[in-house]
């Protein structure tokens, strides 16, 4: 188990039941919902950590294994919103070491005896019956039931041999929870549960059905079925790619050598355009390949499996949930709308913290404000054009951290999108280009981190850093190039490209501002130190 905590365990709850077997009795249930908003709230999982929870209710409880329970908790915030999330508990002796996060609180029975109301997650025993539940196909029955799917891809058979796997929790989750077995599988699951197709799994299966190899093959599933009858997902198994980190991580060790070299030059050599989609067709200068090394040909390779992978996603006209569909003018609104709506969204957060801003972001923020129009006029054209592009199935969150590094290449994961938005618009066809914009915003805060980490180390002047900012502003413009070349290179003539290049040019500026409006909000209310990295990249596109 991880950290000991203190053998006194008074601060915590007491719950009291006349046998630890009866969790899922109503009187047991009760005292727990009350203990809920406590451990939840501290949970990386939980994604409403701004709202206040108002009450609690658990939906269901379903029995898992010999001690353990699968929880469905409702949450009902005070803005009278709410979510239900998947919560594993079980009661454990408390003469174990455990982490006191996972502590939801203590148990006494009529006898006397203590022990404690924990997450199930971290109990070896546990995690085998998730994956023992996929491979037999086995189903579990409360008000409603959990049903293990195993699919075509699975490599075993339903034998003991998969209890005795070897496993751990992946801490590198945030949103979901993760648990990797002996480096061969990935069992992730979704902790809020929303009730329809979740698209992880229906895209996995699909790639995996159309043979693309650069994502983890889908082998199983674990779905919860209500009473009344709605699904949701709440787990999906994959095979474990053996990585040396994401593609994050790399592009990280990657800045930091480039700085390394760049910063002995006195400037970087000046750009009449510092927009990637400019360098499409300028060639490669030798300072460009001296200072920004093999990781050109990263940036090259990224942009092939992006292409790649849209042309999979776009490979079966006969399946109506993937199937291609124009780009007509009644969509082109409904895009416009988003996109006026994130602005909206945006400018009233920037104006609400325009006075707690620092220096430079204080005052690229007033700029942008006083640019305000121009960035609307920018989606305005996207009315009017004609866009031959066909709409498609995307992954929907694409940045650096949704792709593994093997060492020697790229493999695409986390087809979930972005979790702020609601399930229909994650699973709806769009444009390629979201997913291009997202990789090339990656690129850009990449670089951006580079320059605060070797800052941080650092008690160099302003000027040594502006120094940085110019190198970070070269190095983002050329990676970026050399991204989309190899992405257009691999797409020329699908179905999901324009062919006219100024379209091409008006999709990605708008998907692009989108994106980093969408992170403009995101700083502001979590980061404000890195505000300036969207704020830059927003002007950048409209001045």
């Amino acid at each position: 188990m991880p950290a000991t905590i203190s053998p006194n365990l008074t601060d915590k709850p007491l719950i009291r039941v006349r046998t630890f077997e009866q969790l899922c009795e109503g009187e047991v249930l009760n005292q727990i919902e009350h203990v809920l908003p406590e451990f939840v709230q501290r949970q990386r999982w939980f994604r409403a950590k701004t709202k206040t929870i108002r009450g609690t209710s658990i939906e269901d409880c379903v029995r898992w294994g010999r001690r353990a329970v699968m929880a469905i908790v409702r949450l009902q915030y005070s803005d009278d919103e709410h979510e239900s999330y998947f919560l594993p508990i079980a009661v454990y002796s408390t003469q174990t070491g455990w982490d006191d996060t996972q502590i939801l609180a203590r148990m006494q029975d009529d006898a006397g005896e203590e022990r404690l109301l924990y997450n199930s997650l971290e109990d070896p025993e546990f995690r085998s019956y998730l994956l023992d539940a996929i491979a037999c196909d086995r189903e579990v029955k409360g008000a409603g039931k959990l049903i293990g799917q195993r699919s075509d891809a699975f490599d075993r058979f339903c034998e003991a041999p998969l209890l005795t796997l070897k496993s751990k929790i992946s801490r590198a989750e945030q949103s979901n929870s993760s648990i990797v077995f002996e480096d061969r599988y990935i069992l992730k699951l979704f902790r809020k549960l929303e009730t329809g197709v979740n698209p992880d799994i229906e895209i996995g299966k699909f790639l995996t059905r159309q043979g693309f190899a650069h994502t983890p093959p889908v082998l199983g599933e674990i779905r919860y079925e209500s009473a009344a009858g709605d699904t949701a997902y709440t787990a999906i198994l994959q095979k474990f790619v053996p990585n040396a980190g994401d593609a994050w991580k790399h592009a990280q060790d990657s800045v930091a050598d480039f700085f390394e070299h760049a910063l002995r030059n006195p400037s970087p050599p000046h750009l009449d355009s510092y927009d990637s989609f400019d360098l499409i067709s300028e060639e490669l200068p030798p300072i460009a390949r001296q200072t920004i090394g093999e990781y050109i040909e990263s940036a090259r390779l990224l942009g092939t499996r992006t292409a790649q992978m849209h042309t999979a996603l776009s490979s079966d006209a006969n399946d109506p949930d993937f199937a291609p569909e124009p780009f007509t003018p009644e969509y082109a609104q409904v895009l416009y709308g988003e996109m006026i709506h994130e602005a909206d969204r945006t400018f009233t957060l920037l104006r609400q913290k325009l006075d707690t801003l620092p220096g430079e972001a204080a005052d690229d923020a007033n700029k942008l404000v006083a640019s305000e129009q121009l960035l609307r006029e920018k989606f305005k054209s996207l009315r009017n054009a004609t866009v031959k592009a066909m709409r498609i199935r995307h992954h929907g969150d694409y940045h650096l951290g949704q792709v593994l590094y093997t060492g020697d290449d790229f493999v695409i994961i986390d087809f979930e999108g972005e979790p702020a938005r609601p399930l229909a618009e994650r699973r709806a066809k769009t444009l390629a280009m979201r997913d291009v914009a997202g990789m090339i915003r990656s690129f850009s805060y990449a670089a951006y981190a580079g320059v605060f980490a070797h800052w941080a180390e650092r008690s160099e002047d302003g000027a040594n850093r502006q120094l940085a900012e110019k190198w970070a502003a070269f190095w983002i413009a050329w990676v970026g190039a050399e991204y989309l070349k190899a992405y257009f290179e691999n797409a020329q003539g699908a179905l999901f490209t324009d062919p006219d290049r100024q379209t091409q040019k008006l999709l990605l500026d708008v998907f692009l501002l989108q994106k980093a409006l969408y992170e403009t909000s995101y700083e502001l209310n979590n980061r404000p130190d890195w505000v300036k990295i969207p704020l830059r990249g927003i002007l950048s596109l409209i001045n």
